[in-house]
């Protein structure tokens, strides 16, 4: 019984250890050997209209369900989350500025340039007359990543 407890710690010791050592693989991709799992993450949906336009959101994962927004001029949604050790973790929005143009998107998912980009803390996503951006913290600069589609 004990040789088995012993075993058993020498197993946990090295499954953790390892990913340190292996930082150039693609499956632990850290920063300063941080995993992405122990990082609350932090994803904000900012209504950056104009002419004080309101925008209706909708954001969710297959597991929690952030809810239903009409986010004023100016203002934002946010929320926080850690992620899943499978390396699953998707969020995604539906977001309309009027009542002919939407778009939907992914949010969050287990991606390094996303992580660069949202400096492995907090994903700014903001709604434009002409799309929607992701603020690239690394670079500080706003990335058009999505276009409005009319009729949806």
């Amino acid at each position: 019984m004990i040789r088995i407890t012993y075993l058993m710690a020498l197993v946990l010791i090295l499954a953790f250890s390892l990913p340190t050592h292996i930082s150039a693989s693609r499956i632990y991709t850290t920063k300063e050997h941080i995993f992405p799992e122990f990082i609350k993450w932090h994803i904000y949906v900012v209504n950056g209209l104009s002419n004080n336009q309101d925008l209706f959101t909708h954001c969710k994962s297959t597991e929690n369900d952030v809810g239903i927004h009409n986010i004023l001029s100016g203002s934002n949604i946010t929320w926080s989350f850690r992620t899943d050790f499978a390396h699953s973790t998707l969020f995604w929005c539906y977001v309309r500025k009027d009542h002919d143009a939407s778009s939907t998107f992914d949010v969050f998912w287990y991606y390094h340039p996303l992580f660069e980009k949202c400096n492995w803390k907090n994903c700014i996503w903001v709604a434009k007359d002409d799309g929607i951006y992701l603020k690239d913290l690394s670079k500080s600069v706003d990335e058009l990543m999505h276009e409005w589609y009319s009729g949806m």
